[in-house]
């Protein structure tokens, strides 16, 4: 009966100690999950504020990419704008050539 006893005593005494243990591990688990909750909350934190950061500074490059694109585009048209007249001018002039043209060899044809 003293193998029952003794053998009951360890079993008791392994309850008591796991049970510490347990204890323990829990403690630690809930340390470290406040510790990766922290770091999380920190790090979203972090991303917003850099998000914001580059929301402010896309906003600022696209408004002077725009104000670049209309002065090169109002240059642009300034340039077809000139080229279009000069084409307009050298049709003219072709168009009055070719009728003077037209009318000398009418005049050349009834003689």
């Amino acid at each position: 009966m003293g193998n029952i006893s003794n053998g009951m005593e360890s079993i008791c005494q392994g309850i008591v100690n796991s049970s510490a243990e347990r204890k323990n591990s829990l403690k630690d688990v809930k340390e470290e999950t406040e510790n990766i909750r922290d770091g999380a909350q920190k790090l979203v934190d972090d991303f917003k504020k850099q998000h914001h950061q580059m929301a402010k500074s896309l906003k600022e490059n696209l408004s002077k990419g725009r104000e670049d694109l209309t002065k090169d585009v109002g240059s642009l048209r300034k340039d077809f704008q000139k080229s279009q007249k000069a084409v307009r001018s050298d049709l003219e002039g072709a168009s009055r050539n070719w009728n003077e043209m037209q009318k000398t060899l009418k005049e050349k044809k009834a003689k």
